[in-house]
């Protein structure tokens, strides 16, 4: 076989593979051969994985919460993007985690129940919901160790703090009674704490209940805490809460008070 003959069937070839492909010196046709090759391994099942669509969500006080749910007890890796909690007091957060995620990124969420060892975890399975939750200062890996930073989407406007907080302490808080016997009387005093190893986040904890004129107090490394009654109840009334085991204890707690059943 001659070299123009040879010359004669790659140009075949070419224009062939140009018609079905494109021009691939063009970005067009760089687009349909793109397109052209994931058809393909589709067709043969070669295991290529083409990436999730999600929508990208704009700022909200629901993302905000979400971010300091994820930043309070979640994790971001390349491919997942999960929430451990309680199966027995905190299954009614974890649904609405779920929901949450669903609305925003319009994504599958699964959401595994293990009674056995007392835990649900909550999972999305997508690279670009992880690429998000980066960019919104989580990193893949360990939380404390690579740091955290919260946005400044977040930190410039009230409401978004409100949320963010809410999402914290909804995840690594605590409502509880501190009960103690003087003579035949009991005193039952409450308290919550906030207990997180990330240092930037206890900061922000403290300092936002500080800007509604809180009085947080801070004696160990790990754990905020706000100890005056009435304090407790204005926490609730201006942030709130989404986790129903801390607005039961807490409105049992009041009702409780002013029946004069806590002294």
């Amino acid at each position: 076989m001659n070299v123009n003959h040879l010359k004669i069937i790659g140009r075949k070839g070419g224009l062939a593979r140009a018609k079905l492909y494109g021009n691939f010196g063009t970005t067009e046709g760089r687009r349909l051969g793109g397109l052209r090759s994931i058809q393909t391994h589709i067709k043969n099942k070669m295991g290529f994985k083409v990436l999730k669509q999600i929508t990208t969500p704009g700022h909200s006080v629901r993302l905000a919460e979400l971010i300091g749910i994820f930043m309070g007890d979640g994790h971001v890796g390349f491919y997942q993007a999960s929430v451990v909690t309680n199966s027995e007091t905190d299954f009614q957060h974890a649904l609405f985690v779920k929901t949450i995620i669903e609305d925003l990124f319009k994504v599958k969420v699964s959401l595994s129940n293990r009674r056995d060892k007392k835990a649900c975890e909550i999972v999305v399975s997508s690279k670009s919901v992880c690429h998000f939750f980066v960019g919104q200062g989580i990193p893949q890996g360990n939380k404390i160790t690579m740091g955290l930073h919260i946005p400044n989407w977040i930190k410039k406007k009230i409401i978004y703090r409100k949320a963010f907080v809410r999402g914290l302490f909804d995840t690594d808080g605590c409502v509880y009674l501190d009960t103690h016997r003087i003579g035949r009387k009991v005193y039952k005093n409450l308290g919550m704490a906030f207990a997180n190893q990330s240092p930037p986040l206890l900061d922000f904890f403290k300092e936002t209940l500080e800007l509604f004129g809180l009085h947080p107090t801070q004696k160990t490394d790990f754990r905020v805490f706000l100890r005056r009654r009435e304090d407790i109840r204005r926490y609730f009334e201006i942030i709130g809460s989404s986790n129903e085991k801390h607005i039961k204890k807490i409105h049992q707690y009041f009702y409780d008070y002013e029946k004069g059943g806590v002294a």
